[in-house]
C-alpha cells in the first residue's frame, strides 16, 4: 500500500473490518469533525489510488463503509455500484438518442 496521508489514514483506521458493523457517514463525519464531501472525497482515494477494498453498505438500519474481508462481501458493495452503473448508462444513452427541440 502506498503511504497514506494524514487524512487518508484517520478514515481508514476507523473503517471495520468486515460487514457486520459498518461504519455510517454520519459517525465518520462526526469523529473527524469533517463535511461528507471531504469524508466521501478521502475513501474515494483510499479505493481508487491505493486501492483498498473499501465498500458500503446501504440497507438502513445497518449502513455505512467497511473494509471487505471476502468475496460475500464483495458482491454485496458490487451490488448498488452494478446498479448505478446501469441506471446511469441508460440515461445518457436516452439522452444521447433524445429527439431535440431544434432537429423539428
Amino acid at each position: 500500500m502506498k503511504h497514506l496521508d494524514k487524512d487518508e489514514q484517520a478514515i481508514y483506521d476507523l473503517l471495520p473490518k468486515g460487514i457486520d458493523r459498518p461504519r455510517p457517514l454520519k459517525e465518520l463525519v462526526k469523529l473527524t469533525g469533517w463535511n461528507s464531501r471531504k469524508v466521501r472525497g478521502t475513501i474515494n482515494r483510499l479505493i481508487v489510488i491505493h486501492h483498498q477494498p473499501i465498500g458500503a453498505k446501504y440497507e438502513h438500519p445497518n449502513n455505512g463503509y467497511f473494509i471487505i474481508t471476502n468475496d460475500t462481501e464483495r458482491a454485496i458493495a458490487l451490488a448498488p455500484l452494478t446498479s448505478q452503473i446501469n441506471k446511469i448508462t441508460q440515461r445518457a444513452q436516452v439522452i444521447s438518442n433524445a429527439q431535440l427541440e431544434s432537429e423539428e
